[in-house]
């Protein structure tokens, strides 16, 4: 059988034991055509309900396809959107309809689309001091645990890791998944994707070092840079 045969089997499945109102084929199969289907690993699917229901998932394989379904009640869609989560938001930017019997489902959809256009909510001004501070510490700490090369090792995979993910915030973009964060990155900052190949291909600890110094200049720059020092006040607890 066929990745569309067991793809539409699995569809006919969802209907017969979930009466769903709207079932959404998102990811990767949502973007190109089903003629396009052979190179697929898996599928994404959200099913909406029309039950008391906050959010499920199920991972599963079907004969030599991998499906990654999330349950969700039309309730759970409604107040995914007014509070913007964002795993909502980036899971449904794009879509293709399979199945809807509730014409209102569309126009939630095209609000979802519309909030992902416009991106996150912009930082405030003391939570991008607390970035600026929060990022210079970590690598003032890697700095002070040269002579340790394991544990300064460690430091800067974690820290390389916060500043892309700073950036996305910073930028007022949202965050990608891990492993499409590098393949946004190279959309948005070419130069920032370059440093990060550099850094990941990057064995010897000075230069991995003197790289992540460029990335975070990189990231900062435009906000600031460094900030090595916190004046007397209120400090975020997170």
């Amino acid at each position: 059988m066929d990745i569309i045969e067991l793809f539409n089997k699995k569809i006919e499945k969802i209907l017969l034991q979930h009466n769903p109102l709207c079932i959404l084929l998102i990811g990767k199969a949502a973007k190109i055509e089903k003629k396009d289907w052979k190179q697929l690993k898996d599928i994404d699917l959200f099913v909406i309900v029309d039950k008391n229901l906050d959010f499920e998932r199920e991972v599963c394989k079907w004969e030599e396809v991998d499906f990654d379904i999330s349950y969700l009640s039309l309730e759970t869609l409604k107040k995914g959107i007014v509070k913007k989560w964002p795993f909502f938001i980036h899971s449904l930017h794009h879509y293709k309809i399979i199945y809807n019997k509730r014409k209102e489902i569309e126009n939630f959809l095209d609000e979802i689309q519309y909030i992902y256009l416009r991106g996150p909510k912009p930082l405030q001004l003391q939570e991008i001091h607390y970035i600026r501070f929060q990022l210079s510490q970590a690598y003032e700490d890697i700095i002070a645990r040269k002579n340790d090369p394991l544990i300064c090792l460690f430091l800067m995979n974690n820290l390389f890791k916060d500043l892309l993910v700073s950036y996305f915030k910073l930028n007022h973009l949202w965050i990608p998944k891990d492993k499409k964060m590098l393949t946004e990155l190279q959309r948005k900052n070419p130069k920032l994707y370059h440093l990060s190949q550099e850094f990941l291909k990057q064995e010897t600890l000075i230069q991995k070092q003197d790289i992540l110094l460029e990335i975070l200049h990189n990231v900062l720059k435009p906000f600031g840079g460094k900030k090595k020092y916190w004046k007397k006040g209120k400090f975020p607890l997170k």
